[in-house]
């Protein structure tokens, strides 16, 4: 097999040549001829992150409306390990503890001309497992926070925010006209901040460089591997194809769902382990949203605790000080209706998933969300905000938006880019009440 030695800090060219080259050649058949001569884009008993909506496995419910998701706390367990904060979903952790102590017994066996000083599989240990969406999301939006104040600075702001209403008014602007990314946590999941790692389905057994493509393959070509990804499928895993020490439960194998079983009987399919191991994000958005605005302007406050302005009357001036006060969850519920603040949340899901509804359709979802809230309750309304804007298939890189691009350039007409198409397509079929 050629070299393949892809890494970050190679030119655009060589790196994009060497990424299709492991790609294509990985786990071509010629290497290991008992994947037989299955498609090695994705090589049996391999998944991938990197195509189209595999990307959002684990981090989105499976129920027609493809909403984020994070997994319960409750249910996550400690992996065995050096490291003892390894965590992912308690089954996921017993189906890893049986396949490690089955692939340990082989070694020591020395049955299936396995090699016991395999440099890189001469034995199974966790290094890496769940990684806190929460604290993820923490820090995220920390950096966010940053980036507002340093708007503010930057362009003399601080004077025009004395109360809550004034920092809404310009955080608002900045969302609207400065800001790029997620901003919510449902935006935050469905976005290209998340590692895999925040599904607590994954564990990695090496600490090597995802970037380097040399490791990968040595990986794959130890002698051991073979077994390793054999052994693996039995006990309900994938392999990561582009991170292949990364372990992947698959959910819809029969085996992984008797791990989960143990803990509910009633679970029997992928459907039934999502509503019992995970918890709908968007559900808490706003709650989220409200709570994070508190300590966005709180922090606000201790670092511009007073403001001072002038005014001019004839040949007289006056300069005020005013002092600006913290406030609190309670102060913002008694200030602020649900109307307000389904308002924002519309406006900030609209800019983060890029579909771009136009003003006259924003403000018409806008206003049923609001009558939803009125006649029935701010839950049903949530419940319709997630009808217009969830799902994956209007994102760049989903299978959609892959298959516009075939189109387009077999045909030779492109009228819209294939991200205009795609987005129109979505908002489209997302005409719900209205």
């Amino acid at each position: 097999m050629a070299d393949i030695k892809g890494k970050n800090n190679l030119g655009s060219r060589e790196l994009f040549n060497n990424r299709a080259a492991y790609r294509l050649l990985a786990f071509a058949p010629h290497q290991h001829p008992d994947f037989g001569s299955a498609d090695t884009l994705l090589p049996p008993g391999t998944t991938d992150f990197w195509w189209a909506e595999r990307g959002f496995y684990g981090k989105l419910s499976n129920n027609g409306i493809a909403e984020p998701i994070e997994p319960y706390s409750p249910y996550l367990k400690p992996i065995k390990s050096k490291k003892s904060s390894i965590r992912v979903i308690n089954f996921v952790a017993d189906a890893f503890a049986a396949f490690q102590q089955q692939f340990l017994l082989d070694i020591r066996h020395g049955s299936l001309n396995l090699l016991a000083d395999d440099p890189m599989l001469s034995d199974i240990a966790a290094v890496k497992g769940y990684i806190s969406v929460t604290k993820s999301y923490r820090s995220y939006q920390e950096s966010n926070l940053q980036a507002f104040i340093e708007y503010i600075k930057s362009n003399d702001i601080e004077k025009n925010i004395l109360n809550m209403d004034d920092f809404l008014e310009e955080l608002t602007h900045y969302l609207m006209h400065v800001h790029s990314g997620p901003f919510t946590k449902s935006g935050f999941i469905t976005s290209s901040h998340i590692s895999p790692l925040m599904n607590a389905l994954c564990i990695e057994i090496k600490d090597l460089p995802y970037s380097k493509d040399e490791k990968k393959i040595e990986f794959i070509n130890s002698p051991n591997f073979k077994h390793y990804i054999r052994l693996a499928n039995q006990f309900g895993f994938a392999v990561d194809k582009n991170i292949p020490w990364r372990l992947v439960a698959n959910l819809n194998t029969p085996k992984m769902l008797e791990y989960a079983q143990v803990y509910d009987s009633d679970v029997e399919t992928l459907d039934d382990i999502i509503n019992k191991f995970y918890m709908q994000v968007a559900s808490n958005d706003i709650e989220n949203l409200k709570l994070y605005l508190v300590g966005m302007y709180n922090l606000f406050v201790v670092e511009n605790p007073t403001s001072l302005t002038e005014t001019h009357s004839h040949s007289k001036s006056t300069r005020t000080i005013n002092t600006r006060s913290k406030i609190t969850l309670e102060d913002l519920n008694s200030c602020y209706s649900d109307c307000k603040w389904l308002e924002l949340y519309i406006k900030i899901r609209n800019l983060e998933t890029g579909l771009n509804y136009d003003a006259p359709a924003l403000a018409a979802i806008i206003r049923v969300a609001k009558d939803t809230q009125k006649t029935l309750d701010t839950r049903a309304a949530i419940g319709y905000i997630k009808i217009k804007f969830s799902g994956v298939e209007f994102y760049e890189g989903s299978l959609s938006y892959a298959t516009e691009r075939a189109r387009q350039a077999s045909s030779g007409k492109e009228e819209m880019t294939p991200n205009e198409v795609i987005k129109a397509t979505g908002r489209s079929i997302r005409k719900v009440f209205f």
